[in-house]
């Protein structure tokens, strides 16, 4: 009997590059999507596909130091180390692992138009899926386009960004601009918008979550009124959701009221930072990632393993040590707008409101409030900090580090230390010879990095 899903032949998608098979070519089975429920069905596969390198991205950020048993990791050390190939290894995963999503969507999209609703329910639904898709897609381009491509500037909309792939069908399509990239996830995520989605569960994306998305585009474009705009409505209530039980019920099984999304997950999480469960872990939290005495952040963010005098990773890593499921990976949550809103209103000239909306949100951790007398460039390194304590180890102060344009030190496991520029050509991830080997029209993998010769 025909299946009524889409197939994907795992096996290849899983190894990026295995027989050099294009991740278009892996689907068949094209004319299963006929009903709302197998249009549901593809796009849970879609969330499934998310890729989780929250690891990997934190050990490329300032969040972790090495530990002694870091030489035990070869692979994380190398890419703890910026060396250059564990970057160009670790850059063919990321390609592949987004555009599977992203061909996941583009098989989807399409053949929503074929599924034939049989009321006003099964039609809304399929205008929830088609947003939910759109906003997987947006979130693929949109993570690529921070890794591949140059700091945001006017001055570099014209350079290259990623490639924009709408399509299933092999197509060999050249890196758009920058600005077609932005222009493409705003648009991507202003149709999903559109459309109301009250987002019953936290597993799908709900238009909250869609805005919230909105308000960091705004933020990463420099149009910081409109990212206020789009943001603020959100935190109406958000005291009721900075609670000490909601942020213990993020490390759990339990609902919290604070996650906007956060896909489930059916495995573990976080399990390779850990060398040795009675020894400890590859690497601590850096120690300058300090939380105040009463700072509810702190219980969850640090761990005292089983080194002596080393604080690792608390979250998903404490899971693992203490043997609890890990059933939610938070995504975006609550607090994740706040700091979009307050970087935005101390970008755009009003210190005053970004302080009030960081000492809401710092009042309801139980932390040091800001000092009232801070503005400009110290105001917004001072809300970037607090943003690196409530999601240190979740992957976001890599974005952070490249858009602040500072040098970023690396720590030797005997205390020395070494700094990687604001302009090292490593910043921007290379463009992988599982895509230039297929697609002449790819000439520019990013500068410094060296182009494999193709047969």
């Amino acid at each position: 009997m025909r299946k009524s899903i889409i197939y994907v032949m795992l096996s290849l998608a899983v190894l990026p590059g295995c027989l050099d098979i294009k991740l278009e070519s892996q689907f068949s089975d094209p004319y299963a999507i006929t009903t709302v429920a197998t249009a549901r069905e593809l796009l849970a596969s879609a969330y499934n596909s998310i890729p989780r390198f929250q690891m990997e991205f934190s050990i490329l950020s300032d969040d972790f130091v090495p530990t002694s048993y870091a030489s035990k990791a070869a692979d994380l050390s190398n890419l703890y180390r910026w060396q250059e190939k564990a970057i160009d290894d670790l850059s063919s995963q990321v390609w592949n692992s987004y555009y599977l999503t992203v061909a996941y969507v583009n098989a989807l999209l399409p053949r929503l138009d074929n599924v034939v609703p049989k009321d006003e329910s099964e039609a809304l639904e399929i205008e929830k899926i088609r947003s939910e898709a759109k906003t997987l897609k947006a979130i693929c381009y949109f993570d690529l386009l921070r890794l591949y491509g140059p700091v945001w500037s006017e001055g570099n909309a014209d350079a290259d960004g990623i490639i924009l792939k709408n399509r299933l069908e092999l197509d060999f399509l050249p890196r758009s601009s920058m600005k077609d990239c932005v222009n493409e996830i705003d648009a991507l995520l202003s149709e999903a918008a559109s459309v109301e989605n009250d987002g019953t569960s936290v597993y799908y994306l709900s238009s909250s979550a869609v805005n919230a998305l909105r308000a960091e585009l705004e933020l990463y474009r420099h149009d910081y009124k409109e990212a206020v705009r789009i943001g603020l409505p959100l935190l109406e209530d958000a005291e009721g959701r900075w609670t000490p039980t909601d942020y213990d019920n993020l490390w759990s099984g339990n609902d919290s009221r604070e996650r906007l999304f956060a896909p489930y997950i059916f495995n573990t999480f976080y399990v390779g930072l850990n060398y040795d469960r009675d020894k400890g872990d590859y690497f601590a939290l850096n120690s300058h990632v300090i939380y105040d005495e009463g700072d509810v952040r702190k219980v969850w963010c640090e761990y005292a393993g089983p080194q002596e005098g080393v604080i690792n990773l608390g979250k998903y890593n404490r899971m693992y040590y203490e043997n609890t499921d890990v059933r939610y990976i938070n995504t975006i949550r609550y607090s994740g707008v706040c700091f979009t809103v307050a970087e935005a209103y101390a970008r755009d000239g009003r210190p005053s409101e970004a302080i009030a909306l960081m000492n809401r949100y710092l009042g309801a951790r139980n932390a040091v409030l800001l000092d009232e007398g801070l503005s400009g460039e110290p105001l917004v390194l001072a809300i970037l900090l607090e943003k690196q304590k409530e999601f240190v180890g979740e992957g976001i102060r890599l974005f952070d580090l490249k858009r602040l344009g500072k040098p970023l030190v690396r720590y030797g496991s005997a205390g020395n230390s070494t700094s990687v520029a604001p302009d090292d050509y490593r910043w921007l991830f290379p463009i992988p010879a599982s895509e230039y080997r297929y697609n002449d029209k790819i000439v520019n993998i990013n500068p410094g990095w060296p182009k494999q010769t193709v047969d």
